[in-house]
């Protein structure tokens, strides 16, 4: 599932707990609390043990991707990808970095125009996206 991540560290830091203390109190793993910050998923059963230690619902800390990526129409945004072909990469001058307007939304992929128009247009699936940051 995709959770709302930086719900989940406005909620830890408002607390003032480490990854270490949330998972304590989520009865999880350390290393499974740092995965969910870094990668944005989490399994029903994670969502669960936080929606209980934060006392909220499971629904309150699931990402609402597409509405959010709707208000980002014709907007130019830096969305990071994880799928960069190998240590090193670029794309657009950051590892996994895309830089442009989002353009169109249809079903899962984003296209997005990069430039002045002129290079051809990026598509990206919204499963891929970690992040994406309003210019």
């Amino acid at each position: 599932m995709k959770v709302n991540v930086d719900l989940v560290l406005q909620m830890r830091r408002a607390r003032a707990w480490s990854q270490d203390e949330l998972a304590t109190a989520c009865g999880l793993n350390l290393r499974t609390i740092q995965r969910i910050e870094k990668e944005a998923t989490a399994s029903l059963q994670s969502m669960k043990a936080l929606a209980s230690a934060f006392d909220v619902s499971i629904r309150d800390l699931e990402y609402e991707e597409s509405e959010m990526i709707n208000e980002l129409l014709e907007k130019e945004v830096i969305i990071s990808v994880g799928m960069s072909s190998g240590p090193g990469s670029t794309v657009y001058g950051h590892a996994d970095d895309i830089k442009g307007v989002i353009v169109e939304i249809q079903g899962s992929w984003l296209k997005l125009m990069s430039g002045k128009g002129k290079d051809k247009p990026v598509y990206i699936n919204i499963s891929h996206i970690k992040k994406i940051t309003p210019q």
